[in-house]
């Protein structure tokens, strides 16, 4: 039984090593619209679809984003639940800054159903989401993040390049692929060091996105349902001006 246990993994983790390969499912991002002034109103726009092929899809494909919960933390490290509506082609949210600097938009949803991935080669998993950006109020920079997520990527930006740093569980993650995406739908594959970080140099202005992929390949049960990996994502945007 032990030696099968063992089998299995191993040919999870060949097939998670394949994945970039074998298939390239629709993801999630998002997106903030506002004036950077305190007083004046912020949207927040949740997407679902392919960045790099400029997909957003709309209407009844969107319904299975209403799980996803989205939360502001403020300059001064102060959480707020957003509410988000439903629109034709995302969903949206407001809120109003009252202060100068950096704000953290987050994103979760850890109460997915247990799902069949085969046709994404990963067989019956149990799919967490994590999504994140920040906007800039003032003069702060709105790379400039803190590590808050059990699966984190953060940017910051120092002479005209931008470091990545990639988090599970509060710890970096050495050796682990970053997919790039910038606003031209150009997509770069860049490896974390032993420091959990890598640099890459900014194409141009507009939105970037930073995805980050991580399988854990112990079986369980959630809601019921067995599950052979629990795949959590990442996905993290940033605006260049």
């Amino acid at each position: 039984m032990k030696s099968n246990t063992t089998l299995l993994k191993l040919c999870l983790l060949l097939t998670i090593i394949c994945l970039p390969f074998l298939s390239r499912a629709h993801g999630y991002w998002l997106e903030t619209q506002g004036s950077g002034k305190i007083g004046e109103p912020v949207k927040i726009l949740m997407f679902y679809g392919e960045y790099a092929e400029a997909i957003r899809e709309k209407g009844n494909k969107l319904d299975k984003m209403a799980e996803l919960k989205v939360s502001v933390i403020d300059a001064l490290g102060k959480q707020s639940a957003i509410n988000m509506v439903q629109k034709e082609t995302h969903w949206e949210g407001t809120f109003t800054p009252t202060t100068n600097g950096n704000y953290q938009i987050l994103a979760i949803n850890d109460t997915r159903e247990v799902q069949d991935f085969t046709k994404h080669n990963l067989g019956i998993t149990r799919p967490v989401q994590f999504m994140r950006t920040t906007y800039q109020v003032g003069k702060a920079s709105a790379t400039n993040a803190k590590n808050l997520q059990f699966l984190d990527v953060t940017a910051n930006q120092e002479n005209g390049k931008i470091t990545l740093s990639a988090f599970k569980d509060k710890q970096a993650l050495a050796k682990t692929k970053l997919t790039i995406i910038n606003p031209q739908t150009w997509e770069k594959t860049k490896f974390t060091n032993e420091n959990g970080q890598t640099t890459f140099t900014p194409t141009g202005k507009g939105l970037y996105l930073v995805e980050l992929e991580w399988i854990d390949t112990n079986p369980g049960t959630f809601k019921g349902k067995d599950y052979q990996t629990i795949r959590y994502k990442s996905e993290m945007t940033f605006v260049i001006d």
